[in-house]
């Protein structure tokens, strides 16, 4: 076993579970070693270049450390596992029942493979939640902002902010071969069950189906919107006018302007994107 940790990681969680990895590993009789990220990127470059000498290959650290690790591994036999030390842990929330770092650690030398459904975007690959609006403009100041506070914290602490200054964008959005044009308020692009720190943008998404879950949601009085985030953070939003779900294998979204687009936790800009569901494409260590 490989663990990359990445040292920033949850402001020094993902430091303070080595000693728990050490640990735990000796005392089972593991083979493991363990590599430290220095810069953003280095764990997508030590994961390729080890994932040809190791059975399995650990993030250690958040959802960008494992989106990280995910691109380094694709298109190998090497498996993928997460050790949740970072601010959201979010796709940690979709496959384990406990947060006990020592008993996901024991889970991760145990456990068996099962092969899961990713995401590609751009020639990059997600495992979690891609999203669009909304929801990457607050990611984008989250990514940046220090995270002082948890997952949720941080999100919601961005909230009011974003809010204030967002104006809607008029998207055409393709599902397989249905489309449709909307003014937009966020559209999300879901594997994975969780992002922003446990909130639940669609609540029937399965990492094994073999289909997105998109959740859609047109534009709306900003004075709803705190009503409707209310729901949205549990899940419960489906009874809005202006939410609609579909499920689908490939998604386009383009716009006459930019738009910030978020995936798992990494943001950038485009006109354009398109993202495809690669069906049981990764070994993924599940209890």
């Amino acid at each position: 076993m490989l663990f990359i940790v990445n040292p920033k990681a949850g402001n020094g969680r993902a430091l303070k579970a080595v000693e728990n990895i050490k640990n735990i590993c000796n005392k089972i009789g593991v083979n493991y070693a363990l590599e430290f990220t220095s810069y953003p990127e280095n764990a997508v470059e030590i994961a390729n270049k080890n994932a040809a000498k190791f059975e399995k290959i650990i993030a250690v650290g958040g959802d960008g450390t494992l989106n990280e690790v995910l691109n380094g591994i694709v298109d190998t036999n090497t498996a993928l596992g997460v050790l949740p030390c970072g601010t959201g842990n979010d796709f940690a929330r979709t496959i384990y029942k406990t947060m006990d770092i020592n008993k996901i650690i024991e889970l991760l030398v145990k456990g068996d493979y099962k092969k899961c459904d990713v995401g590609k975007c751009l020639n990059k690959h997600f495992i979690n939640i891609a999203s669009v609006g909304l929801d990457a403009e607050i990611a984008h100041k989250v990514q940046r902002g220090k995270k002082i506070f948890g997952g949720k914290t941080s999100y919601l602490l961005q909230l009011a902010n974003t809010l204030i200054k967002y104006k809607n964008t008029s998207l055409k959005i393709q599902i397989d071969d249905m489309s449709f044009e909307s003014e937009t308020l966020l559209t999300i692009i879901s594997n994975g069950k969780y992002y922003g720190g446990g909130i639940m943008p669609a609540p029937e998404s399965d990492i094994f189906d073999g289909k997105f879950d998109i959740c859609h949601i047109k534009r709306m009085n900003k004075l709803k919107i705190p009503f409707l985030l209310n729901k949205y953070i549990k899940g419960h939003h489906k009874d809005f006018k202006e939410v609609s779900f579909y499920r689908g294998k490939k998604v386009k979204i383009e716009s006459e302007d930019l738009f910030a687009v978020n995936l798992d936790g990494e943001t950038f800009l485009a006109n354009e994107v398109q993202f495809e569901l690669k069906s049981k494409y990764v070994n993924l260590i599940y209890p």
